[in-house]
């Protein structure tokens, strides 16, 4: 049946609904310049956005060690506007191990194009521009978000891996010229003193007979790769590599489905055994191919033969080895909407640094002072975030804390105070609220010391630790901290994140003024988790912005940024702990629900 068309309103048509879909995009290369002397280059790649001469980065992949021909497993995240010319530029820079800096480290080579290529293209690939000169190739795959997620949580092992070449590896060592040395020291010791060779000898031949069996065993890994249209493969997932080893154990790996099939269960998934070689020049040991619907059947012993393409056919080669299912599950994996739009709420939660180091509120040089033509810095970022943030509480109701500072009347030292006044209550209604109770506040303390934040993100993490006993997924803590320099209890505050990073909790932390924040980087774990001796945090839940760096750029970019991590860490703790939304979870749901 013909459907009548739309009602347009007096003064024209309304106007037409903008796409935005949000889309992955997945980076490898191959030929890249060789930038290091003694191995070979440390890869990452950074994609910019392209506004006439502006450049502004969207994100990077990782940063792979020894190699010219990267496949990068961390994909980049672009919202794609079907009405609009996206230009982009993928840059591929030579970066040490040390440092997230691209400007101290080799330019490797560049690409430009629009968004709107890659999205058209199965495989998109283009030479990379290095001063004019193509060297070096760059493909990229795009993959649209959305839709029925699940992930794939299993644990596989290795069974009589194929030894690689122990020759082969002895002589692509590291320790090589080391060897060498160490035979003519020896040479050197048995030439001048020959009676040594009694005890040298012996010593010497027994330890290079220990490094050459520890070469004759594989270093293996594993890779796995969905198929593309076009019949190429883009790499999905990557284990860690376990050393000297023919029968190895791997962590148990979790991989959404989408991003190893695109969510259809007959894609073809190719699994590559790998030798691990420091080099970057690592060895396949064999392969075999499966899909989303063999693994969401398979078993506990389910086997894999990895065949080797070089080997096959060959007369009296079976295989390099198997792969076996210790143990499989496939489960629903729900977005950050679904846990939004099924019943769950951000509880957002302010600390603000009282110490002295920001200045008599009086004087306008203070990052407090209130009396100038634009807020200051607390005040907007308090105001940033929240505008955010409040849409996803429904009682409007933020827990609001002040540290570092006397209180009346005896005027002692608290580094925990509720900003309305009412120690029984720290609520403020509203974003609006806050802020008065700032102000109020600001006008009744005495600024003094130490910055010590660890009792805020304790009792924040006890907040959460009491929502956390539900069994479902129904609070998630913001704690947004606003502070004018390092923390003086900055060990103290590690421990704290370390706990609360077991709970349904993230935190925001802003640092206002011109203060030296290299420390505060700490915590903002992105590479490696965060750690205090021998505890390690289980997720990485902090993120860290100086103010300055949005000073010209305005509130709604500072808002984005310190905000962007809350979603995926919010869909990270409810699924590792196995919470549903209140509205999925049918054992909480009246009989006439379910």
């Amino acid at each position: 049946m013909q459907q009548p068309p739309p009602y347009v309103p007096a003064g024209g048509a309304p106007p037409p609904a903008a796409m935005v879909t949000k889309v992955e995009l997945s980076v490898s290369c191959e030929g890249l310049r060789d930038a290091d002397v003694f191995s070979k280059s440390d890869p990452i790649c950074v994609l910019f956005s392209l506004d006439g001469n502006r450049k502004h980065e969207i994100g990077r992949t990782e940063r792979i060690d020894d190699t010219l021909n990267p496949k990068f497993q961390k994909q980049i995240v672009i919202d794609y506007h079907f009405e609009e010319v996206q230009k982009l530029e993928f840059a591929v820079f030579d970066i040490d191990e040390n440092t997230n800096n691209i400007n101290q480290g080799d330019f490797l080579g560049k690409m430009e194009c629009t968004l709107g290529q890659i999205v058209s293209a199965s495989n998109f690939k283009k030479p990379l521009d290095y001063n004019g000169k193509a060297y070096g190739t760059i493909s990229v795959q795009c993959q649209e978000q959305g839709g029925l997620q699940k992930s794939v949580n299993m644990t596989l092992r290795g069974v009589k891996l194929d030894k690689k070449d122990w020759f082969d590896k002895l002589i692509r060592s590291k320790w090589l010229g080391l060897q060498i040395l160490a035979s003519l020291v020896v040479s050197a010791t048995l030439a001048c003193y020959p009676s040594a060779s009694y005890y040298v000898l012996p010593l010497y031949i027994a330890l290079l007979l220990l490094h050459l069996t520890k070469l004759g065993k594989s270093d293996p890994f594993l890779e796995f790769h969905r198929q593309l249209i076009d019949g190429s493969y883009a790499l999905a997932h990557r284990t860690e590599f376990i050393k000297n080893t023919l029968n190895p154990s791997w962590k148990p790996m979790d991989i959404n489905t989408r991003r190893l099939c695109d969510n259809n269960p007959d894609t073809t998934v190719k699994v590559e055994c790998f030798d691990w070689n420091s080099n970057g020049t690592h060895d396949l040991i064999g392969e075999f191919y499966t899909s989303l619907a063999e693994l969401e059947t398979s078993h506990a012993g389910k086997t894999w033969s990895l065949v080797h393409p070089k080997k096959k056919g060959k007369r009296g080669y079976k295989h390099s080895g198997e792969i076996v299912m210790e143990r499989v599950e496939v489960k629903r994996k729900y977005s950050f909407l679904e846990y939004i739009q099924g019943g769950c709420e951000l509880n957002f939660v302010v600390g603000i640094d009282f110490t002295g180091s920001n200045g008599d509120p009086r004087e306008s040089s203070s990052l407090h002072y209130l009396g100038g033509n634009a807020p200051n810095q607390y005040t907007q970022a308090i105001t940033a975030v929240g505008n955010v943030v409040q849409d996803y509480d429904s009682d409007q109701l933020y827990p609001a804390f002040g540290f570092g500072a006397r209180l009346p009347p005896s005027w002692q030292v608290s580094h925990q105070f509720s900003l309305n006044g009412d120690p029984n209550n720290p609520d403020c209604h509203g974003i609006a609220g806050i802020l008065a109770a700032y102000h109020q506040c600001i006008h009744s303390v005495q600024l003094y010391g130490p910055t010590n934040a660890s009792p805020i993100v304790g009792s924040v993490a006890a907040m959460a630790r009491e929502a956390f006993h539900q069994q479902q997924a129904k609070q998630y803590f913001v704690l947004l901290l606003i502070t004018d320099g390092i923390l003086t209890d900055m060990d103290q505050t590690i421990h704290m994140i370390i706990e609360a990073s077991e709970l349904p909790m993230s935190i925001i932390i802003i640092g206002v003024g011109d203060a030296d924040f290299s420390d505060m980087e700490r915590l903002d774990s992105d590479d490696k988790l965060l750690s205090l001796g021998p505890r390690v945090a289980k997720r990485d839940i902090v993120q860290f912005v100086p103010f300055r760096e949005f000073k010209n750029a305005g509130a709604d970019r500072l808002a984005a940024s310190v905000l962007k991590e809350v979603p995926g860490q919010v869909c990270e703790f409810f699924c590792d702990m196995h919470r549903v939304p209140p509205l999925y979870d049918y054992r909480y749901q009246p009989p006439e629900m379910q």
